[in-house]
C-alpha cells in the first residue's frame, strides 16, 4: 500500500484542559494524518469551542449528547475513512514518530492487521515511567494467537498505542455498558481473529488524569473486566477462566484502599486460584501474600477512640 492514510479517533468529555496536547501530538507526527476526529461526548467546559476555533483540517469535531466512551469511539470509527485507524484519549499523547514507525511495521509484515505496544505512564506533575512488563514473548514479532493466548494478547493492547487496518475493524464496535473495559473487549476480539504485532518501543504516554473518560474506580473497572472474561468464555478453558477471574480479583484487592472490601476480594482470589500467576506481565513476586499481610494489619488496627473511653 503506497501512501497509506491514517484516521485518529479522540473521544473527549470535559477535557478542555488537555485536548490541545492530544491533538498537537497528532499534528506533530512525522507522517501527516488524514483525519483527527474529536468526538465531544457532551462536554460542558468549552471543549468544542476550543477545538473549533483553534484547529482546522485535518481536525474534525463531532458533537453528541453524553453517551460515554464506547459510543464516542464508535461515532468516530464510523466517520473514519483512512486506511488505518488509531485511537487516543483526550488526556494522553503520542511520540512524534509513532505513526511512521507503526506504518513501517505494517509494510514489513503485510499479514499484520493490528499494531500496539509499550507506553509511558505519567501522573500529572510527575515524571513519566515506562509501563511494567516482565514478559517479552509477545513483543517485536507477528503473533497469530488463539484461545487463552489470544485473550492474554488482547489485554496487552493499550488503546493509546493501537493502530489497526480499517478493513479489520470496520464491522466491529465497542460495547456500550462495558466501560472502562470496553476497549479490552474489542482488542481481545481482534487478537482472536487477526495477526497482531506488539512493539517494545514506547510510542505514547498515558496521563493519569482523575475523572477522565477512561479512568474510573477500581471497583467498576474490575467488575466490567469480570464481565469481559464471561463474554470471552469460548476462548478460555475452565482452568483459564479461574486463572483470569482470580487475577482480576487480586488486582481489585491490590488497588482498593478499603480493607473491608479488599480483604474479602483477596480471599476469593486465593480460594479460586491458590497458585502463582505464572506468565502475567508486571506480576510482583509474592504479591498476594504481601497484600494479605498489609490488609490484615490494617483490619486489626482500631481507630482512635475518644478521650476518656476505655
Amino acid at each position: 500500500m503506497s501512501n497509506p492514510t491514517v484516521s485518529v479517533v479522540i473521544p473527549a468529555y470535559n477535557a478542555a484542559s488537555t485536548i490541545a496536547r492530544a491533538i498537537d501530538s497528532c499534528l506533530a507526527q512525522t507522517i501527516p494524518l488524514w483525519q483527527v476526529i474529536v468526538v465531544d461526548d457532551g462536554s460542558s467546559d468549552g471543549l468544542a469551542e476550543l477545538v473549533r476555533t483553534r484547529y482546522s483540517d485535518p481536525v474534525t469535531l463531532i458533537r453528541q449528547t453524553n453517551s460515554r466512551t464506547a459510543a464516542a469511539r464508535n461515532r468516530g470509527l464510523e466517520a473514519a475513512t483512512g486506511d488505518f485507524v488509531g485511537f487516543l484519549d483526550a488526556d494522553d499523547h503520542w511520540e512524534p514518530g509513532k505513526i511512521e514507525r507503526q506504518l513501517s511495521i505494517f509494510a514489513t509484515h503485510p499479514e499484520v492487521n493490528v499494531v500496539a505496544g509499550r507506553f509511558f505512564c505519567q501522573s500529572p506533575g510527575s515524571p513519566r515511567t515506562l509501563n511494567e512488563s516482565k514478559s517479552n514473548r509477545w513483543y517485536d514479532r507477528p503473533v497469530k494467537a488463539s484461545g487463552a493466548d489470544a485473550f492474554m494478547l488482547g489485554t496487552l493492547h493499550w488503546t493509546g498505542t493501537v493502530l489497526v487496518r480499517r478493513s479489520a475493524i470496520e464491522n466491529l464496535r465497542f460495547v456500550s455498558g462495558l466501560e472502562p473495559a470496553e476497549d479490552r473487549d474489542l482488542w481481545i476480539r481482534l487478537a482472536a481473529n487477526n495477526t497482531v504485532y506488539l512493539d517494545s518501543e514506547p510510542l505514547a504516554t498515558a496521563v493519569l488524569e482523575p475523572g477522565s473518560l477512561s479512568r474510573g474506580s477500581i471497583e467498576v473497572d474490575c467488575t466490567k473486566m469480570l464481565e469481559v472474561i464471561q463474554r470471552h468464555r469460548s476462548l478460555l478453558s475452565l482452568h483459564a477462566r479461574l486463572f483470569w477471574t482470580s487475577y482480576v480479583r487480586y488486582r481489585w484487592a491490590a488497588m482498593d484502599p478499603k480493607p473491608s472490601t479488599a480483604l474479602p476480594m483477596l480471599i476469593r482470589s486465593v480460594a479460586s486460584w491458590p497458585f502463582p500467576f505464572a506468565g502475567m506481565p508486571a506480576m510482583k513476586r509474592l504479591g498476594r501474600l504481601k497484600r494479605l499481610l498489609v490488609l490484615l494489619r490494617q483490619s486489626m488496627m482500631r481507630p482512635n477512640q475518644p478521650e476518656g473511653v476505655s
